[in-house]
């Protein structure tokens, strides 16, 4: 086996010295180098692509059985199924942050979606045009979707406290009032 990588590596740099001009030896290694580059970046996506693919599963098989703002038990559902079997909970319940989710999620993953392929296809050209202030700008979808995230889970911090100091209040009446 070592053999035919030497003899495909030899073969290799031949061509790489033709093309290029430099010694054999210097096409040997750049060459070597390519092969071995290719080699890590391969073996690197097939751990990381089985490794994902566990993590998909583990999103996929979660299930939801807790409102996420008061806390109270509802059916167990799949992430599939939490909108449409935990739905009627939320729009008693809590119909404020229903009405907030139905008119500011959508237009927030759409407003995100759109601006990191902006990002991504720009990056992309001033990488592919020379400029290489185009990987900043690749990482910035990550940065935007961070910042959505962190949006969202403020919002439902400021929905589980105005429900719990509403519900203080219903107690405090009812321990009163009796």
């Amino acid at each position: 086996m070592t053999g035919v990588v030497s003899i495909v590596l030899f073969v290799s740099a031949e061509e790489v010295e033709q093309i290029s001009g430099t010694g054999l030896l210097e096409a040997a290694l750049t060459t070597g180098f390519a092969f071995s580059l290719i080699a890590f970046v391969l073996i690197g996506s097939v751990g990381l692509g089985r490794k994902g693919m566990r993590d998909i599963r583990k999103v996929k098989n979660q299930r939801v059985a807790r409102c996420s703002i008061c806390d109270e038990p509802l059916p167990e559902a799949t992430l599939r199924q939490v909108r449409r079997l935990h739905s009627f909970h939320y729009q008693t319940v809590h119909p404020d942050a229903w009405s907030w989710d139905q008119n500011w999620r959508r237009k927030l993953y759409l407003g995100t979606i759109v601006l990191c392929i902006l990002l991504f296809v720009s990056g992309t050209y001033m990488i592919l045009t020379g400029n290489y202030l185009g990987l900043a700008l690749i990482a910035l979808p990550i940065i935007t979707v961070l910042t959505i995230i962190s949006l969202l889970s403020l919002k439902l911090r400021q929905f589980r406290k105005e429900w719990t100091s509403r519900e203080r209040e219903v107690r405090r009446s009812q321990v009163g009032g009796t």
